[in-house]
């Protein structure tokens, strides 16, 4: 159970409700490469797959941020019951104490407005919210309770909404909010009781979105010296992995708005990784291109594939072929092909050796915002699919 207490003791809440989210304070763990700046003006921070995020805050009234700190990542917390993914710890974060907001006993205050805007579009960005919520204590005369709510509303390009992924007791989660579903005197806190943590999902492929805070006054006696309201956030991001065996490496990306064939499936949904990471050998179900095997036709040394994409923003198409058959793809197995916004397919076109053999090898291909990408490693954008192909001449491949 959870201490109460003034602005110290409300301290000491949210580390309760929380945990704890770095074994040094300020430390951030070396294989995490998840980081986040806070101040009264603005938060900034990078997920592990390079996409950044700014959070612009906005006080409403005379509302002041009296506090902003820092959420290291932790990549031995434990599991988080109220969070999916349940390790969403591991990432870094930011959390505020707001003071002087307007407040009634028995109403609704407005706090503040945040503003999450990212380097890439998005799609279906997770909000993680820990232990958000306040109260004010005097020894003397009373206490405050502040039962939050958090409102969407606002989305860059469209208006997203939420879906509640994991978490809120005692708490509703709708397309709009989340908000308590009752609000009433208790004796202590904790998640559920007064404090909201859990997951929500922002649904939709945005670049920016904006939530407002607010807070319902529960009094006790004469009150607490003032209006105060801890709000602590992280973000993770829907990703995809490569599928070839181990020996060529993993590759991951931030889902975007360009992906390659018709559509893009999350995997690992349920596990948040600093590393690029891959799924078992061919099962992943995205298919951009079709045949069992693929097969590619060659006219003397240049192989040549059409890639169907979706390009909501200008991207580049780079694909490897293990021609040497080595398990790896290397710098002289690349093609690349630039594609337009709102573009529908991209032609490689590959000048494969001249000791090349036909028959099976494996062929990567990556969807990216940026023409330089290696066969490995984390992408800020896009889609990567592995294929088993059938290297064929042409003739064959017309007959």
């Amino acid at each position: 159970m959870c201490p109460g207490g003034a602005r110290a003791v409300l301290h000491a809440v949210l580390a309760c409700v929380v945990t704890v989210f770095a074994g040094v304070p300020g430390a951030v763990a070396a294989d995490a490469p998840s980081s986040f700046t806070n101040s009264p003006a603005t938060a900034s921070g990078r997920t592990p797959s390079g996409v950044t995020v700014t959070v612009r805050k906005t006080m409403i009234g005379k509302t002041r941020v009296a506090s902003a700190e820092v959420l290291t990542p932790s990549t031995w917390a434990p599991a988080d019951e109220y969070l999916v993914p349940a390790n969403a710890k591991m990432t870094a974060g930011f959390m505020d104490l707001y003071e002087d907001f307007a407040a009634r006993p028995g109403g609704w205050g407005d706090v503040a407005t945040l503003t999450f805007t990212f380097s890439r579009p998005v799609r279906d960005p997770h909000l993680h919210v820990f232990g958000t919520g306040g109260l004010s204590r005097d020894p003397r005369r009373g206490r405050d309770d502040y039962w939050p709510a958090v409102d969407l509303v606002g989305g860059t390009p469209a208006m997203p909404t939420f879906s509640k992924a994991a978490g809120f007791p005692g708490y509703r989660v709708t397309a709009g909010s989340i908000r308590p579903e009752e609000v009433r005197p208790v004796k202590s806190t904790t998640c559920g009781v007064v404090y909201t943590c859990g997951t929500a999902k922002v649904n939709g492929t945005v670049t920016a979105f904006t939530i407002r805070l607010s807070a319902r006054d529960v009094r006790y006696g004469l009150g607490g010296p003032g209006p105060q309201l801890w709000a602590a956030f992280k973000l993770t991001l829907a990703e995809d992995d490569s599928d070839a065996p181990a020996s060529y490496g993993a590759a991951s990306h931030a889902i975007t708005d360009s992906f390659l064939g018709a559509s893009v499936t999350a995997d690992h949904p349920d596990e948040v990784s600093t590393a690029p990471r891959g799924v078992s050998a061919g099962t992943d179900e995205d298919d951009a291109v079709t045949g069992s095997p693929v097969k590619i036709a060659v006219e003397g040394q240049a192989g040549t594939l059409t890639v169907p994409v979706r390009a909501g923003s200008p991207a580049y198409v780079t694909g490897w072929i293990d021609a040497d058959r080595d398990g790896r793809f290397d710098a002289d197995e690349r093609a690349t092909a630039q594609v337009a916004k709102d573009a529908t397919a991209a032609e490689l076109r590959w000048t494969l050796p001249a000791t090349f053999r036909t028959g099976p090898a494996w062929m990567r291909l990556r969807l990216t915002a940026r023409a330089t990408v290696s066969p490995t490693g984390w992408a800020d954008s896009g889609e990567v699919e592995d294929h088993p192909i059938q290297l064929v001449r042409a003739a064959e491949a017309a007959s």
